[in-house]
């Protein structure tokens, strides 16, 4: 769970420029390369080198380490691409900005699932069968609520834009954005 933690939380290291800049440059910078595609693929082998390292013996190859910090940071890297901010996934070579604007930037609803998980498995024994079955249920219900939110979203859209026809408002570009517990209206 160590590594686990340390890995989702480490594409959030940027925030320590944000002592040095100010609040225009942070916006630009966080969720900048420490978000992006190149820095999972520069990181993930070397955590994995440190883990094979610090863990002897073990029965994981290096290989399995690279794909487990792979996987943890592109989970990060995704969900934070679902809300508004966006997310710096082709730096450095591209500035633009993944932004799906499904989610609230910290949605209680959709954190309490993990935050319910990671308790129990913190505190149960390696021995509690229940373990596997409380990780897969918070995961279901992640997605669950990210999918609620997709329908939930493009019904807005849709009805936004249905309204604007009617009343002749004409628009060129056009933009939604979540609340919190996003998965409480359309219900």
């Amino acid at each position: 769970m160590f590594w686990g933690i340390l890995t989702q939380s480490l594409p959030d290291i940027d925030f320590v420029a944000s002592f040095w800049m100010n609040p225009a440059n942070d916006l630009l910078a966080h969720r900048g390369f420490t978000h992006s595609f190149l820095f999972v693929v520069l990181v993930a082998p070397l955590l994995a080198l440190a883990a094979n390292r610090w863990h002897r013996p073990h029965n994981y190859t290096w290989r399995k380490w690279t794909l487990f910090f792979a996987l943890e940071m592109l989970v990060h890297v995704v969900l934070d691409a679902c809300n508004a901010y966006g997310t710096g996934w082709f730096e450095p070579f591209s500035h633009y900005r993944v932004s799906f604007n499904l989610l609230f930037v910290a949605d209680p609803l959709f954190s309490i699932w993990p935050l319910i998980a990671f308790l129990v498995l913190l505190f149960s024994r390696t021995s509690y069968a229940a373990r596997l079955k409380w990780a897969i249920s918070a995961f279901v219900l992640c997605v669950v609520y990210i999918g609620i939110s997709i329908v939930n979203k493009n019904a807005v859209d849709r009805s936004v834009k249905a309204i604007a026809r009617e009343q002749g408002i004409t628009w060129n570009r056009y933009f939604s954005t979540p609340t919190p517990s996003t998965i409480c209206y359309g219900l």
